[in-house]
């Protein structure tokens, strides 16, 4: 009779961990996971650098807003002085 007992409170506790506990435990592990990859992507986001389109139009330093320029750059648009031997924004020779 003892052995009865004892074999039917082993299998009621393998049963009660299979049904129980292990989703428990399944679902926490997913959420953990999902929550990595959230941080991940997020923080991958901040890294990434944005490409910088220039445009068309010569750019000014804010300190030099009131200087007439003779020419601009070939390479990047900027406006360069008369006396100057190279682009102060990409640093090409002007020719």
């Amino acid at each position: 009779m003892m052995f009865g007992g004892g074999l039917m409170m082993a299998i009621g506790l393998l049963f009660m961990l299979m049904v129980v506990i292990i989703p428990i435990l399944l679902i926490f592990v997913l959420l953990g996971g999902a929550f990595g990859l959230w941080q991940k992507q997020y923080q991958s986001a901040d890294v990434i650098q944005r490409p910088v389109y220039s445009t068309s139009n010569p750019v000014v330093q804010s300190n030099q807003m009131g200087v007439a320029y003779t020419h601009y750059c070939q390479h990047c648009s900027a406006g360069l002085q008369a006396d100057w031997t190279h682009c102060p924004q990409c640093g090409a020779p002007i020719s």
